[in-house]
């Protein structure tokens, strides 16, 4: 295939990622022309992010995961919101046009439509100087049920998914620049395919109080909670997974593991759908009236130089 067939090789491919769950959808009109048709019959989530190589993940990594990892990033965000993923856009840039770098692009694409029967409704391929991928993703929910960041309530407790940390590991694996680097390792495999749990996020998403991925480190993330909802915190360090320094683990991001809040009333109902979910799921601390977000470990305050990833800090 000659190099100038790329697009039409993309356009063709675009069509057969994901389009047997076109019905399940609402998808009438999919890949192949200037704009997909969608029939919407409850309310939908919108979300877009944009990864960016050197910067979200390192420039040699296999493409088949630089997609996979994109696109599971950018879809983080509808199950914080308690969504059901529908379909997924996907624009990528990169500097020269090598087909097979794209072939393997594409099996990373198709991977996370089988994984999560979630169809490609299409694409944009173009010639740039940094190498990038834009995912907008589509989500459906009941209006009621939408997990947002402003709901937080005073004497609610905080809860957090997962081990935080990991991540950060698999990362300083994958640049060690090592020859035999084990991709599917729990350090790298969290890093390049980090675990959407749907399921448990439509699960806490009738009684939890506000909800957010973290996706730039715990400390700012539940921050972005805590200002929105015009409260604070008080955090046990101690009673939060982590892998690590404490710092990285609780400033680094890179988790998208889940952190939100819910009455205390609730607690058992949490703990019963992380049970059923098979999702791990520790009760960290409270929502305080004091507009501060407070760090406690061995029962004393702690402060860290950062708070989590900030692009233009960089």
């Amino acid at each position: 295939m000659k190099d100038t067939d790329e697009f039409s090789f993309l356009k063709e491919t675009f069509k057969s990622l994901g389009n047997q769950y076109f019905d399940s959808s609402g998808i009438i009109v999919g890949p192949g022309d200037d704009a997909g048709l969608v029939k919407n019959t409850q309310e939908t989530i919108y979300s877009v992010d944009t990864s960016v190589a050197g910067v979200h993940f390192p420039e040699n990594l296999p493409p088949e995961h630089i997609a996979y990892r994109s696109v599971s990033t950018a879809a983080s965000d509808i199950v914080a919101c308690g969504g059901i993923l529908k379909w997924i856009l996907v624009a990528l840039t990169i500097e020269n046009s090598d087909l097979a770098w794209m072939r393997n692009f594409v099996k990373g694409l198709k991977k996370f439509s089988d994984d999560y029967a979630c169809p490609v409704l299409g694409g944009d391929l173009s010639k740039g100087k940094q190498q990038n991928v834009a995912v907008t993703v589509c989500g459906a929910i009941d209006q009621e049920n939408f997990m947002s960041r402003d709901g937080a309530k005073i004497g609610d407790q905080v809860f957090v998914t997962g081990t935080l940390g990991l991540a950060k590991q698999g990362l300083t694996i994958l640049k060690s620049n090592s020859k035999e680097i084990d991709l599917s390792s729990k350090y790298v495999s969290k890093f390049i395919n980090p675990n959407l749990n749907f399921k448990f996020g439509q699960a806490i998403s009738s009684y939890a109080t506000s909800c957010i991925d973290v996706s730039d480190g715990f400390i700012s993330d539940l921050g972005h909670i805590c200002q929105a909802s015009r409260v604070g915190a008080s955090i046990d360090s101690d009673l939060i997974p982590i892998y690590g320094e404490l710092e990285d683990a609780l400033t680094w991001g890179d988790d998208y593991e889940l952190c939100f809040t819910a009455p205390s009333k609730a607690q058992s109902d949490v703990f019963n759908a992380a049970k059923e979910c098979g999702v791990q799921v520790s009760q960290v601390g409270e929502i305080t009236e004091k507009l501060e977000l407070e760090i406690l470990h061995n029962s004393r305050l702690v402060s860290f130089s950062k708070s989590g990833y900030n692009h233009f800090d960089e």
